[in-house]
């Protein structure tokens, strides 16, 4: 990959030779311990730095820096948010700026509702039961492919109203729509060609459900356009098939090796849920950028207008500034302190759905086998770059 010629604004102390999709430590395209590889890029890069690697941007590897960048959509805009820049679409509202994407957001909002929250909580604990029910008697299981691919993906599109049926087509597609996958641009044009099959059957026949209320919705005094309706519903697919998955195999993975923290959930449930803000803020998935829209400072530093911006928002949970002895995990730690899900006029607007899928698995899980372990000889595969995921999981009972 070529170098980008480093700008006359940057100075050169804070200049490093740093790849997202290639951090220091990775081992090829795997590593057993992704965050351990991020907190080095804490420990030993400066709070902010540049790289002229993808096209050349700043790196934010702080709480503070990266939440200042979060809350301040006037400086920086949203409108590309993946590196590198140009692989993945544009799409509303996640790539639109106040105050228009508070204008798409709210057409998604009442599908997050507390009393459709709850019926998807139901499906994904029935769902689970059924999972684990069968898993069980098999005495071990590849987490990722049997379980976080199934739970949280039956969730999702019970949720959306879109066929069950439909589960394995659309793992294969969001499976290579990694921006380090060379198929990753086809994968975009498959899902598009999914996601507008569905949004026509819905213009023949609306029914009670997300994709067809666009058909009836309104921004700025006016319908939505064609554009606008894919645009939302693609996003909406996209974003539903991954991140939870993510994050439940982080969870899965780090009580797997920790028969202590498990005990403890089973013998005291009321910690469940800062058990999962905890989880949540120890393994962060999403590393996203901005593109600033004027000159301005992050750190105490100098961005230039045009500037690409990177923050690193697992790092955000892992800084020692915020949070006493960021990498142990603690189900008992006060307030702990993560931007796993963003900040600001952006923050994930599923992050509820989440956490209750999350939730449910711990639960259900824990119920039904209480003790497991990773199989010997498989270390987690996990992967790094947009998203940090754990791509083979083998446990065994």
């Amino acid at each position: 990959m070529s170098l980008s010629p480093v700008p006359d604004h940057v100075p050169h102390e804070l200049v490093r030779d740093f790849d997202l999709l290639a951090p220091p430590g990775m081992d090829g395209n795997y590593t057993s311990d992704v965050h351990a590889i991020w907190k080095r890029v804490q420990d030993t890069m400066p709070s902010v730095f540049w790289t002229p690697r993808n096209g050349g941007h700043w790196v934010l590897t702080r709480y503070n820096e990266i939440r200042e960048m979060a809350v301040d959509p006037t400086s920086y805009s949203s409108r590309q948010n993946q590196l590198p820049l140009g692989i993945a679409p544009p799409l509303l509202p996640v790539n639109a700026d106040p105050p228009e994407h508070g204008a798409y957001r709210k057409l998604l909002m009442p599908w997050f509702s507390p009393a459709r929250l709850a019926t998807a909580s139901e499906t994904a604990r029935q769902t689970a039961i059924s999972v684990i029910d069968k898993l069980k008697p098999q005495g071990g299981c590849e987490f990722y492919e049997d379980f976080a691919g199934v739970m949280p993906v039956v969730t999702f599109l019970s949720l959306v109203n879109m066929p069950l049926s439909d589960l394995d087509y659309l793992r294969d597609v969001t499976s290579r729509m990694k921006v380090s996958d060379p198929r990753a641009p086809a994968a975009w044009v498959d899902l598009g060609q999914y996601v507008a099959k569905q949004i026509e059957i819905r213009r023949k026949n609306p029914q009670d459900d997300v994709l067809s209320s666009f058909h009836k919705a309104e921004v700025f005094g006016r319908p939505l356009t064609e554009k606008e309706i894919f645009d939302i519903s693609i996003l909406m697919v996209a974003g539903g098939l991954d991140t939870v998955l993510a994050a439940t195999c982080f969870a899965a993975e780090f009580l797997a090796r920790s028969p202590a923290h498990r005990h403890e959930l089973i013998q005291h449930p009321e910690r469940i849920s800062n058990a999962i803000e905890e989880l949540l803020r120890r393994f962060g998935v999403a590393n996203l950028c901005r593109i600033a829209t004027k000159d301005s400072t992050l750190g105490g530093v100098g961005i230039k207008d045009g500037d690409v911006v990177l923050a690193l928002f697992p790092l955000a949970g892992l800084d020692e500034t915020v949070n006493e002895d960021p990498m142990t995990v603690d189900f008992q730690r006060k307030g702990p302190k993560h931007l796993i899900f963003g900040t600001g006029p952006h923050v994930c607007i599923g992050n509820g759905l989440a956490k209750r899928e999350i939730k449910v698995f711990i639960e259900e899980w824990l119920q039904r086998i209480p003790d497991f372990s990773i199989a010997p000889g498989h270390e987690p595969k996990m992967v790094t770059g947009v998203t940090n995921n754990v791509e083979e999981l083998q446990l065994v009972w």
